[in-house]
């Protein structure tokens, strides 16, 4: 088994729920209000650490009370936050989360201190890669932090796990470097020009990657390979309610990537990450909501819907 090293976000998340989101100008109450550690390497981490994997995480907060409280709530996971360093220049990252009546979301993030992650400064914490680890990354990290590490870990011998989230566009001289992309409908028709998600798929390997997942919420995901963009519907569980969805898809990027490392193939972990987002829209706020390996494996034990 080799190591995997997140790469990412960490934020606060500050959660209101609502019956309906307001329409400019208009001013309603809210139901609940509730403060959560998240951000999306931060819940992605969290996800694989609590799926069984070995975690490193590599990410930059402020010298405040917030980022203490990330470090030590991440540390209790059992995640090695030796790469995790206080910036002076910036406070900790957060996202203000509207929640309506049905658990959809609406997002505004202030990058704070996850806009001073450099590569110079990355690479360091990252320490030394080699054949079998995976490196796991989103995009609210800087680009060109993504693009550099992204190469060093392929020059390395190492797998890059990309969720490319949110929506960017990405640099040509990234394409080649992702060994595999993972994205919702949403991000893939940004990055696909509007196409559907089994076009998109065609489209995105093209560009260079070795495989591409489209996340589909509620109904799975869709799986091809580099040499095979026929895509593979790997159907999805079903939750027993959705009351926030905002975590589920850092719970399908982070168990995903737990599973790659232990060396399951792509469709496997992708079972893993089906099963891991239906436990996550269960529950309210982003960490809270990453499920343990023992509550992944009683939903796989479930019959999948077609």
């Amino acid at each position: 088994m080799g190591r995997l090293t997140v790469v990412g976000s960490c934020n606060i998340d500050l959660v209101t729920r609502t019956e309906k989101f307001p329409r400019p100008g208009e001013h309603l109450f809210a139901s609940e209000f509730g403060t959560y550690l998240g951000g999306k390497g931060a819940n992605q981490a969290v996800a694989a650490r609590r799926a069984g994997a070995s975690v490193r995480m590599v990410a930059r907060v402020g010298r405040d009370a917030f980022g203490s409280d990330i470090r030590s709530a991440l540390a209790s996971d059992g995640i090695d936050i030796g790469g995790i360093d206080h910036v002076a220049s910036a406070p900790t990252g957060n996202a203000s989360i509207w929640l309506d009546a049905a658990g959809e979301n609406k997002i505004l993030v202030f990058p704070g201190a996850n806009a001073s992650l450099g590569f110079t400064e990355a690479m360091r914490s990252v320490g030394s890669l080699g054949a079998g680890d995976i490196v796991l990354m989103q995009l609210e990290v800087p680009m060109p932090t993504v693009v550099q590490l992204a190469h060093s870990a392929l020059l390395s011998g190492s797998t890059v796990i990309l969720n490319a989230a949110p929506a960017r566009v990405l640099p040509d001289e990234l394409w080649p470097a992702i060994g595999v992309l993972i994205v919702n409908e949403t991000e893939a028709a940004a990055l696909a020009g509007g196409a559907s998600p089994a076009q998109a798929i065609k489209v995105l390997i093209a560009r260079g990657c070795g495989a591409v997942v489209v996340t589909l919420g509620a109904h799975g995901c869709l799986l091809a390979q580099a040499g095979d963009t026929s895509p593979l519907h790997i159907p999805p569980y079903a939750p027993r309610g959705v009351v926030d969805a905002t975590g589920a898809g850092d719970a399908f990027c982070g168990v995903f990537a737990s599973q790659v490392v232990a060396g399951s193939t792509f469709r496997e972990a992708s079972r893993w990450g089906n099963a891991a987002g239906s436990l996550a829209v269960e529950t309210v706020g982003a960490i809270p909501s990453m499920p343990v390996r023992s509550a992944i494996e009683a939903r796989l034990a479930q019959e999948a819907r077609a």
